[in-house]
């Protein structure tokens, strides 16, 4: 897997802020692996109760497939908006998956979307690479974005990436900081 130089010199917030972006990254839904389609399918009684009311028919989840190398199983699938949100989203609380999760006592992000979990980054035609185009969430405001990406999202490529590309990642991203700070 190729990494974009932009990830080590990217700035982000020292954690994501809910309680100031309203998980706006979550409008427009994601494009999901199939597997994990169905894996939240099998699962979806354990969430159910923490969706929006008008998004709990799970015919209403999933849309368009298409091939995508990036995706494990090489097919990905979109999440639906139901309303003005990711049909996943939830007002009160954000991912329903996640908070179920947590509730549940299981892992944070056992049912949530590699994709989701993984923003701002992103993978594009094999490359590891920053999502630029969501300048208007709050954490991609220029103002808001103050510390190094990598540093901010260490959990999350911790859980994401084979241990031997998240210690690449990181080990690179605490070498540029260093070089950059020495500047």
């Amino acid at each position: 897997m190729k990494i974009d130089p932009l990830v080590f010199r990217a700035k982000f917030p020292h954690r994501c802020a809910l309680d100031r972006c309203k998980s706006r990254c979550c409008k427009g839904g994601v494009w999901a692996d199939s597997l994990e389609r169905e894996v939240i399918l099998q699962n979806a009684d354990r969430f159910l109760p923490y969706l929006r009311a008008e998004a709990r028919d799970p015919a209403l989840w999933f849309g368009e497939k298409s091939k995508d190398p990036d995706c494990p199983s090489g097919v990905a699938v979109e999440t639906n908006v139901v309303g003005d949100s990711c049909v996943f989203f939830h007002p009160a609380h954000g991912c329903s998956l996640q908070k179920a999760a947590i509730d549940l006592g299981r892992h944070e992000w056992e049912w949530k979307p590699r994709f989701c979990i993984m923003f701002p980054l992103v993978v594009s035609e094999g490359v590891i690479t920053v999502d630029e185009d969501m300048d208007e969430v709050w954490c991609m405001e220029k103002e808001n974005r103050t510390h190094p990406l990598l540093a901010s999202v260490e959990k999350e490529v911790n859980h994401l990436f084979p241990e031997n590309v998240a210690r690449k990642l990181l080990a690179e991203g605490a070498s540029h900081r260093k070089k950059s700070s020495a500047a």
